[in-house]
């Protein structure tokens, strides 16, 4: 594509329109609880196809197809994205934007973890009290906590206690990412393990009578105790 971002956009955007259908749509409300409000019914694997053949990073196209408001063309953006050039102020606005699951962790996996000192953006909107604000915070602390994240140790255990806060959050956009986090800094490596089970330990003992935080703290206990998970635990450095 050797045209102006905004008519590359354009031609991105008339693909995407190319492989919506209204059956589809419907199924990524029904089935994977997606806001379809702005979504035309594009599956990610088309997304996919199309971001393939777009030489990355592109911010001038991202930030022509996150200004679209169309569902499927900002998880695009999101792939496209240039962590390196994308500001501080675009971030800010980009996630005060985000209104469903999978844009925001999208988002998280494509761009948030992957931008200059990423901790510290994931810290700042965990402690904002909107739902997908704080989801995007610990979407991306996860990760920045996978298997081949450089991301050390003692960073990670500096914000569990965030994780111990706002495990009784009743938003199930927030409480399941805060989950997701607990498992995942607990399955990074051997030596995370302890701290992550010490945190699920600590919640169950801080919210006795809070039904979502005692989820997330046993829901994580049991995996990280499954022998399966400890064994592949094991292997990693």
């Amino acid at each position: 594509m050797e045209n102006s971002p905004h008519l590359q956009a354009q031609d991105v955007l008339r693909q995407i329109r190319s492989f919506s259908s209204p059956a589809f749509k419907k199924q990524m409300q029904t089935r994977f609880g997606i806001n379809t409000q702005y979504a035309i019914g594009t599956p990610v694997t088309k997304l996919r196809e199309i971001a393939k053949k777009i030489s990355k990073p592109n911010q001038a196209v991202a930030n022509e197809l996150w200004a679209s408001g169309i569902h499927e063309a900002r998880i695009l953006a999101a792939i496209l994205a240039d962590p390196a050039r994308i500001t501080r102020a675009q971030l800010d606005t980009w996630v005060a934007d985000l209104n469903s699951w999978d844009i925001c962790d999208a988002c998280a996996c494509h761009l948030f973890s992957k931008v200059k000192n990423p901790m510290v953006l994931a810290e700042k909107w965990i402690k904002k009290d909107t739902e997908f604000i704080r989801r995007a915070g610990f979407a991306t602390l996860c990760f920045l906590a996978s298997p081949r994240a450089k991301t050390k140790d003692s960073d990670l255990i500096k914000l569990l206690p965030l994780v111990k806060i706002h495990a009784a959050d009743s938003r199930p956009m927030v409480f399941k990412a805060v989950n997701w986090t607990l498992r995942t800094i607990g399955k990074k490596n051997p030596r995370l393990t302890p701290f992550a089970i010490d945190c699920a330990h600590e919640i169950l003992d801080l919210y006795e009578d809070n039904k979502t935080a005692q989820w997330v703290a046993k829901n994580a206990l049991w995996e990280l105790n499954s022998p399966k998970i400890k064994a592949m635990i094991a292997c990693r450095k």
